[in-house]
């Protein structure tokens, strides 16, 4: 009986505390869908437009291979479908190739790209054993693969390698934080999270430059504050994607959430490939993604980069929020395991009459 009257007053304690926490971090984008995918057709009509492992909603927007605009209408969460109306057919910039590659060999200074999994677990089933590893899963060796073809281009990188683990609704929450420190250390002039889909097989397999490899969606949160910037780029990725490695960018989807993006601008979250082929091929795509990205980010002829982000950066309203998160929280931590020994070495009813006698100090020094 003695025992349970401590649990239910530490329980109580426990539940104080993280009332104390910033609101902020009870909720967060929930945009993956546990089991099976959406098929999105187009409006009045049987095509089908695309397939989806992400929560759809509303309003949410794509831009397909051939670069038409579709915004989805209709979600029937029921049977998984959903239907998208066209908008209009984007035109890309006009980049060439062979301007790009000078541009990117006559600047000068430190070139910084970091990147982080938010879905530590994402993994590969004929390589890795498994869709889903409770651990570092198969989407490390792909960023491994894009890391280290970025270094052979004189990139320097810095990949977390932070868990972020469980694949739930609070998993972009907890990589914000790891996401503020990259930004924070490195100053990057571009902060990528890298994922893999969960679609059928055919929808990413890809055969580019010769090579077994897969697509690559990018994702951009429409609601982040950086929308504008983060989509120039992915823009830019793709227009120079499409003339010098076509198909390698499957589509770009437009989802009910910011993804941390809000934190930087020219920051994007990149899916390689799908769940039920080999990580083989979604590393080779990670090769020939370093190249797109060394000549979107670093191949422009502009003094100032799509993003607006190259040279020195300042800490954001969004990145200073998101840090005093990450203290709150470990300050929360540390508090309930103090907590937690007082109980063991002092006993409840012990602590808790030390508790009553502070409180009756305070009110008598009130009174004074």
């Amino acid at each position: 009986m003695k025992k349970m009257k401590k649990n239910r007053v530490t329980v109580m304690l426990i539940l104080l505390i993280l009332l104390m926490l910033p609101q902020s971090m009870h909720a967060d984008n929930w945009n993956g869908k546990k089991v099976g995918y959406y098929t999105i057709y187009e409006e009045n009509s049987n095509k089908i437009l695309f397939k989806i492992s992400w929560d759809l909603t509303v309003n949410d927007q794509y831009l397909s291979q051939d670069n038409k605009m579709y915004k989805i209408i209709k979600v029937d969460k029921k049977n998984e479908m959903a239907y998208a109306k066209y908008i209009e057919t984007v035109k890309l910039p006009d980049v060439d190739i062979d301007k790009v590659t000078q541009a990117m060999a006559q600047r000068t200074g430190e070139r910084k790209i970091a990147m982080y999994s938010t879905h530590s677990d994402e993994s590969y089933i004929p390589t890795d054993g498994a869709a889903s590893i409770y651990g570092h899963g198969g989407i490390y060796h792909v960023d491994s693969a894009l890391s280290n073809a970025l270094r052979d281009k004189g990139i320097k990188t810095d990949v977390d390698r932070t868990l972020y683990l469980p694949h739930d609704a609070m998993a972009y929450r907890r990589s914000r934080v790891g996401a503020v420190k990259l930004i924070k250390n490195m100053k990057p002039d571009l902060l990528l999270d890298v994922h893999r889909d969960a679609v059928p097989y055919e929808e990413y397999i890809r055969k580019i430059a010769g090579k077994n490899a897969t697509g690559v969606r990018i994702v951009l949160g429409r609601k982040n504050t950086n929308l504008k910037a983060n989509q120039d780029l992915a823009f830019r990725i793709k227009a120079i994607a499409d003339k010098k490695y076509p198909t390698l960018i499957k589509d770009i989807f437009y989802g009910d959430g910011d993804y941390n993006q809000d934190l930087m601008p020219n920051s994007l979250l990149l899916e390689f490939g799908t769940y039920s082929h080999t990580r083989q091929r979604a590393e080779e795509s990670g090769k020939i993604m370093a190249d797109v990205l060394t000549k979107a980010v670093y191949g422009s002829d502009e003094k100032k980069q799509v993003g607006g982000i190259l040279g020195t950066q300042k800490s954001t309203p969004s990145q200073n929020r998101a840090s005093k998160s990450g203290i709150w929280i470990l300050a929360g931590i540390v508090i309930v395991s103090v907590i937690g020994f007082m109980f063991i070495s002092t006993g409840g009813r012990e602590m808790m009459a030390k508790f009553s006698n502070y409180l009756g100090v305070m009110r008598q020094n009130r009174k004074k």
